[in-house]
């Protein structure tokens, strides 16, 4: 298994976990021993369209970010942004707001020869997902903030076609274009100029995002 140069599609909703369960497990093999090329080696979190072609929605998470018990389990499936406002509570008394935005200086393992780029995210949100368990899926809703709300809405727009660099006009469902013509995709390892491609825009939060996200599929 290895990072493959970036494409643009949109990774395929998980029905079973039998689905995925042979890539899920050699991706936590690989997040864990790599090899991997460039600036960074020490990933907190991969996406399944990292390393395939034919991307399924799910991601997985290193030892260090289960160990710190932002997720309850390595493999995170079907991921979903159901609501990130504009504003949060602070104090006890829920009283005083403030904006519901932070900054990171963000790495991407799929352009490991790049520098990080500032980018801005909700810091609270809430969000869906399904974790393996013996007797199928088990569906998750909470929320996040921090570090494993940065880490899930970077694998999120890994898997909704996007990523911080560089952006495309119509991320693909791949599934629906097999016998088709191969649509545009671009390559995370040459030069934007060459591609036709636009730098990616940062995420700048405002009430109508809060609509984009819940409106996702």
């Amino acid at each position: 298994m290895e990072i493959i140069k970036c494409h643009y599609k949109i990774s395929k909703p998980v029905n079973s976990y039998r689905e995925i369960k042979k890539e899920a497990e050699e991706l936590i093999r690989f997040i864990h021993t790599g090899p991997f090329n460039g600036n960074w080696n020490k990933p907190f979190a991969i996406a399944h369209c990292q390393v395939s072609e034919t991307p399924m929605a799910f991601f997985v998470v290193s030892k260090d970010v289960l160990a710190e018990k932002m997720f309850e389990h390595f493999v995170i499936i079907n991921p979903k942004i159901i609501e990130a406002p504009a504003e949060k509570d602070i104090g006890a008394d829920s009283t005083m707001n403030t904006i519901n935005e932070i900054e990171y200086q963000e790495p991407c393992m799929s352009f490991p020869f790049r520098t990080t780029k500032m980018v801005k995210r909700y810091d609270l949100i809430k969000v869906r997902y399904q974790i393996p368990k013996w007797y199928g899926l088990k569906t998750i809703e909470r929320q996040l903030t921090g570090i494993a709300s940065e880490i899930f809405q970077h694998e999120y727009d890994h898997m909704q076609g996007r990523n911080i660099y560089f952006e495309t006009e119509t991320p693909v469902k791949w599934w629906e274009l097999i016998g088709k013509e191969r649509s545009k995709a671009g390559t995370s390892l040459e030069p934007a100029e060459g591609l036709g491609l636009e730098r990616a825009k940062e995420n700048i939060t405002n009430t109508s995002k809060t609509k984009d996200y819940a409106k996702r599929d």
